[in-house]
């Protein structure tokens, strides 16, 4: 006799005759101003197309038990499915239900519809699999009340009732079904509490067609066989018709610990369709469990988690351009050179490019999706056509489903309660993790705002600022008073993101707050005000925020130019990024003065700005630029200036560029950043006169190798020689002997 592997979750699988076994300053007036023909840097797109299949094997072929249960105003109906791999003689199935049921047969065609429903919204998702196997005996039936025994399709079901659990072990060895030694405690447990049982085996006088097969004749006996082997097949791998059972019930319940009688792990798999968004209370708690592990060692990897992936992109963008530069005028056909350059030095060039961004961030916040914690979704009516036809009363309205697939240990087992899901995600509000419950709470609509809301409003800082993050994509929620307050808050991250929903829920009266968060000692919260700002102010306002570069602080005085800019652009019906704002106008006079601020900062905003406004800046007003602190900054101060004052684009005329000399960028190739000496680098193979060769000569003994090889690059690039791919002294050499009648290849 073979033995099998299969203990059914929430019920009884028996068998009738064995047992089984940042930095300071923010360019965020530029969307993407990284078009630097100097010093190239690496831009990644992505185009394709998500293509479902859907891996039945997972939900269907695998679950040892699933099910599928409806509840509403105290009614339950439970679709469940059994996988059982054993022989069919072997096969008994025992459902312990609250009150007395109804029984049919079900389909599973609403297997396949919430299966794929729900894998195309959270994947696909595995739990364990465990046996049970039974051996007793006995004799009695007389505390067994048998209710009702009927042919349900492939199926014969009885419905009982029973005093005490030594009777109804009697009963179920008695119709070739058994329990397992020391484990009537179970079944008693259910007794007391005036549970009945299905019992269910396989009608093996039926077929698949109800066909009969105890007839003799040889035809009838292969066509038994026949039928018998379908049924094999369809509950060996899962897919043998379900049992639609229904009961009356106080709350949502799936009868779970009569599975710790086999004493092994067990897998769940359950869809659960409700009226209003319910959670199963223990499985709710791992989930919430592992939520705050993953928080704690988030928490411990943050720092400097930002920086890292800027540097590491800058690397790669490092890279890229060296590989291209080194090979760019290499013959047809000949090798490519090879790298002479070291990782270490060009991951300090890395470092350097990002050394100015803060290690921490207020926008660096934990997040997962929510069905980490738990599978729910909205199903508007007629989304599940299948499961209405099984289950009538799903027609005609909405529903909540919430899918459940976990494996527990025997010492798990209990019946699993679901209870509603916006009361029992409150207390979690308060935790680090919280934040994945809040928006848990806002997918649930209009029926968890209040607690939303509430939560706003609380004296524990985290639930504030898991509350308010979720209404940055709810508009018009938030009260006025309530906004108010929160843009006020003392924690920074609850002020950023109420700046970002007072947005969505403008007003007026916002503006006076808003522009008080302008001199917000976090540069964040500044953005976002300014954001903010721009989208709500009118363009009547421009003046007010001129009046502003005046202003002693100059965070402000930053922030108001870059808000100026673009309600003039609006005003003028033009993109900011479009060459639009005339030289003549106020706002672009007022941008060439701030180069000349005394904050750093202001002078980077104003470059950046000018930058994307594409009329031409003066040189006069650029050439200072070239000492400034801020690597970035010079870069867009050096592309302006090879292009006569602006940006140039694919078709732009070069004939009238003002010139700009070798001499005049000098100060670019004893820039104290690397980057900065690079950019010079790509700037003197531009000009590619004598003084440029002067220039770059001193840069073959950079300390940095990716320096020096440039160098080489470009003194080669310039004078069309290969005098040597690694040594200075004969660079050196050869232009004291040609210096005087030197012509550059270009």
């Amino acid at each position: 006799m073979q033995e099998s592997s299969d203990m059914a979750s929430g019920t009884c699988v028996l068998h009738g005759l064995r047992q089984t076994s940042a930095r300071r300053v923010s360019l965020h007036w530029v969307a993407a101003v990284l078009a630097l023909g100097w010093l190239t840097s690496i831009s990644a797109l992505a185009d394709g197309c998500f293509v479902f299949k859907w891996n039945k094997s997972i939900d269907i072929n695998e679950p040892t038990q699933k099910a599928i249960i409806v509840y509403d105003a105290g009614r339950q109906d439970l679709l469940l499915q059994v996988k059982y791999e054993g022989p069919l003689e072997e096969f008994g199935w025992l459902i312990p239900v609250p009150s007395l049921p109804q029984i049919e047969k079900g389909s599973m065609e609403p297997f396949y519809e919430l299966s794929q429903l729900t894998q195309r919204r959270f994947g696909a998702s595995k739990g364990g699999i465990a046996t049970l196997g039974v051996q007793d005996a006995g004799n009695g039936e007389a505390a067994v009340k048998v209710i009702q025994i009927k042919t349900v399709g492939a199926y014969e079901v009885a419905i009982l009732s029973a005093k005490d659990s030594g009777s109804l072990t009697r009963w179920l060895h008695a119709h070739d079904y058994s329990l397992p030694e020391g484990k009537s405690e179970i079944v008693e447990d259910y007794i007391r509490r005036g549970w009945f049982f299905i019992a269910a085996k396989i009608q093996l006088n039926k077929g698949i067609g109800l066909k009969t097969v105890s007839n003799t004749n040889p035809k009838n006996s292969a066509a038994a066989a026949k039928s018998r082997q379908a049924i094999q097949a369809k509950l060996s791998s899962g897919e043998l018709h379900p049992l639609l059972i229904s009961f009356d019930t106080p709350k949502c319940i799936f009868p779970l610990k009569i599975s710790a009688v086999g004493g092994k792990p067990s897998e769940v798999s359950l869809y659960v369709l409700s009226a209003k968004p319910l959670l199963e209370k223990f499985t709710f708690g791992k989930a919430s469990e592992k939520l705050a592990r993953s928080y704690a060692e988030w928490d411990v990897q943050r720092t400097g988690a930002r920086t890292r992936a800027m540097q590491n992109s800058r690397q790669i963008g490092l890279a890229t351009m060296m590989y291209a530069q080194r090979n760019r005028d290499r013959p047809p056909g000949s090798q490519s050179r090879p790298r002479n350059w070291s990782n270490e030095d060009l991951e300090a060039l890395a470092k350097e490019s990002v050394s100015k961004f803060p290690e921490e961030n207020l926008y660096d916040t934990f997040w997962r999706l929510p069905e980490e914690l738990l599978q729910q979704m909205h199903l508007e009516s007629g989304k599940i056509p299948q499961c209405a036809k099984a289950i009538p009363r799903l027609r005609g309205r909405d529903w909540n489903l919430t899918k459940v697939v976990w494996t527990f240990s025997p010492a798990e087992m209990q019946d699993l309660e679901f209870v509603p899901a916006v009361p029992a995600l409150v207390p979690i509000l308060s935790e680090e993790h919280g934040v994945v419950a809040a928006w848990l709470l806002a997918q649930f609509g209009d029926d968890a705002m209040p607690t939303l809301l509430t939560a706003c409003k609380s004296r524990n800082s985290t639930e504030r600022l898991n509350g308010i993050r979720t209404f940055d994509s709810q508009p018009q929620k938030l009260p006025f008073d309530l906004l108010m307050e929160l843009l006020n808050d003392e924690s920074p991250q609850v002020r950023l993101w109420a700046t970002r929903c007072a947005g969505l829920n403008w007003h007026e009266r916002l503006s006076d707050q808003v522009i008080l968060l302008l001199r917000d000692p976090h540069l964040e919260i500044r953005q976002a005000a300014s954001g903010c700002l721009v989208n709500h102010e009118s363009t009547t306002r421009t003046s007010f925020y001129l009046s502003l570069l005046n202003d002693p602080d100059s965070n402000v005085r930053a922030e108001a130019l870059g808000i100026a800019f673009v309600l003039r652009a609006r005003a003028l019906g033009i993109a900011p990024a479009v060459r639009g704002i005339a030289v003549s106008d106020e706002v672009f006079r007022a941008a060439l003065r701030m180069l000349r601020d005394p904050s750093e900062d202001v002078q980077s905003t104003a470059v950046v700005l000018l930058l994307k406004n594409g009329q031409p800046v003066p040189k006069s007003d650029l050439l200072p630029l070239l000492n400034h602190p801020h690597p970035d900054t010079v870069a867009f101060v050096a592309n302006l200036l090879r292009g006569g004052g602006r940006i140039r684009y694919v078709g732009d005329s070069t004939e009238s560029l003002p010139p700009v000399s070798s001499a005049e960028i000098a100060p670019l190739m004893t820039n104290r950043f690397g980057n900065v000496r690079l950019i010079g680098l790509r700037a003197m193979q531009d000009i590619a006169d004598a003084t440029a060769v002067e220039l770059t000569l001193p840069l073959l003994h950079d300390t940095n190798s990716v320096i020096r090889s440039s160098a080489f690059e470009v003194v080669q690039a310039i004078s069309g020689q290969t005098v040597s791919e690694d040594d200075p002294a004969k660079w050196e050499a050869w232009w004291a002997a040609n210096r005087a009648t030197f012509k550059p290849r270009h």
